[in-house]
């Protein structure tokens, strides 16, 4: 998947980002509306003699609702506003406004397009300001051609120089959460291995010390008539095995359940393990928020695992795809249920995303569970993730 410029919804690099509905900023918007009205104020009041008026109407508000698309879908925006102004141009049109519009789109499309786009949008919009210059030539000669066309061309440059700062802090902010989420899974890696270590070192233990006991109780079962000494030095060692067994397993279930003592972490993440997830997503650039209710140290372990790891998804796809830049969390822990839930502010979830994104993960843990799921869009934009476990279950 790519990575999701939250606050233009454009992936990485300038690629448009799939899987999710992208609305224009507010800001575009507003600039889009500005210029439309501008030209339609032109052609409606300020130049009574326009040719087709109608048409020109339309393609005016072609050339400034563009505008609107102009990081969400630069090409496809640079491209309108190039055929509305072309109409304006055809109809023997000139404009004020059109000009400063071009000069947007330019700016946007090295921005924010990708690499190809970028080149081929230049080369459009100097056509298209060619076209001006052929079809009213009373609007200046070829100086003026050419020092129009140096603007065009010196804007476009400054903004692949800001285009690639944005990429650059974009991929940054990329290697950033990809270097957190692989230390973490590499300390749970070394954990696994410590684990498994300590669970060959049962198994041996064990095993050794019940083969030990029970050769030395078939021998006390079989002197226990004959040889009374024989006996009691064979229950004598079993007694001794067993003392020194169990003292063993202390120490190994000790070194296994005090993670932070020997230098290993607990076994399994927590609800009590979010505040650093949080930490973890805010340092990448998400604005996180926390709430935890009720006594979390009571929930059972496994539910507890299930919660953190949903959490975890959840943060991750946000993070990733949906260019949100603020989440809420907040668990609930009640007397027979525990609730998780996750709220974003970013692009929302279309039909596609339903069993991406890890989502099918999510449910299945809460079917492990027994529990019950809702992934949706919120009304006011974003994703809820709901989830409610049944402590009865566990």
């Amino acid at each position: 998947m790519a990575r999701v410029d939250r606050m233009t919804g454009t992936a990485l690099g300038g690629a448009p980002a799939t899987g999710a509905v992208r609305l224009p900023p507010l800001g575009d918007v507003g600039l889009a509306g500005l210029f439309s009205v501008l030209l339609e104020l032109e052609i409606w009041l300020f130049k009574p003699d326009t040719n087709a008026p109608l048409v020109a109407a339309v393609a005016a508000l072609a050339v400034g609702g563009a505008l609107a698309f102009r990081r969400v879908r630069p090409f496809p925006a640079l491209l309108v506003n190039l055929a509305g102004m072309v109409g304006l141009i055809a109809l023997g049109n000139p404009s004020n406004f059109i000009q400063w519009t071009s000069l947007v789109m330019v700016w946007s499309i090295a921005a924010y397009g990708r690499t190809v786009e970028r080149w081929l949008g230049l080369a459009l919009s100097l056509a298209g300001l060619s076209f001006y210059f052929v079809r009213i030539p009373d609007q200046g000669g070829l100086p003026v051609f050419v020092a129009s066309a140096a603007v065009w061309a010196m804007v476009w440059m400054v903004s692949l120089l800001f285009g690639a700062q944005i990429r650059e802090e974009e991929l940054r902010e990329a290697g950033n959460v990809a270097h957190a989420l692989a230390a973490a899974q590499e300390e749970r890696l070394q954990f696994e291995d410590a684990r498994t270590g300590m669970a060959r070192d049962l198994h041996d233990l064990i095993g050794h010390t019940v083969n030990l006991m029970l050769v030395h109780a078939e021998g006390a079962r079989m002197a226990l008539d004959d040889d009374p000494n024989s006996t009691r030095l064979a229950l004598d060692t079993i007694v001794s095995t067993a003392r020194q067994t169990m003292m063993e397993l202390d120490r190994l279930l000790k070194t296994l359940h005090s993670g932070a003592e020997s230098g290993l972490r607990s076994p399994a993440p927590g609800i009590e393990s979010l505040p650093r997830l949080r930490d973890q997503l805010i340092a990448a650039g998400v604005d996180v928020e926390l709430q935890v209710h009720g006594d979390a140290a009571g929930v059972p372990g496994s539910i507890g695992v299930s919660a953190y790891r949903i959490v975890q998804a959840a943060l991750t796809n946000t993070l990733r795809h949906s260019g949100a830049s603020e989440v809420t969390v907040e668990v609930n822990v009640g007397p027979s249920t525990v609730t998780v839930d996750v709220s974003d502010s970013g692009a929302g979830l279309d039909a596609n995303d339903v069993e991406g994104f890890g989502l099918r993960g999510i449910r299945e843990r809460m079917e492990l569970h027994g529990g019950d799921v809702a992934i949706r869009n919120r009304s006011g934009g974003g994703v809820q993730i709901l989830c409610e476990f049944p402590l009865d279950s566990t």
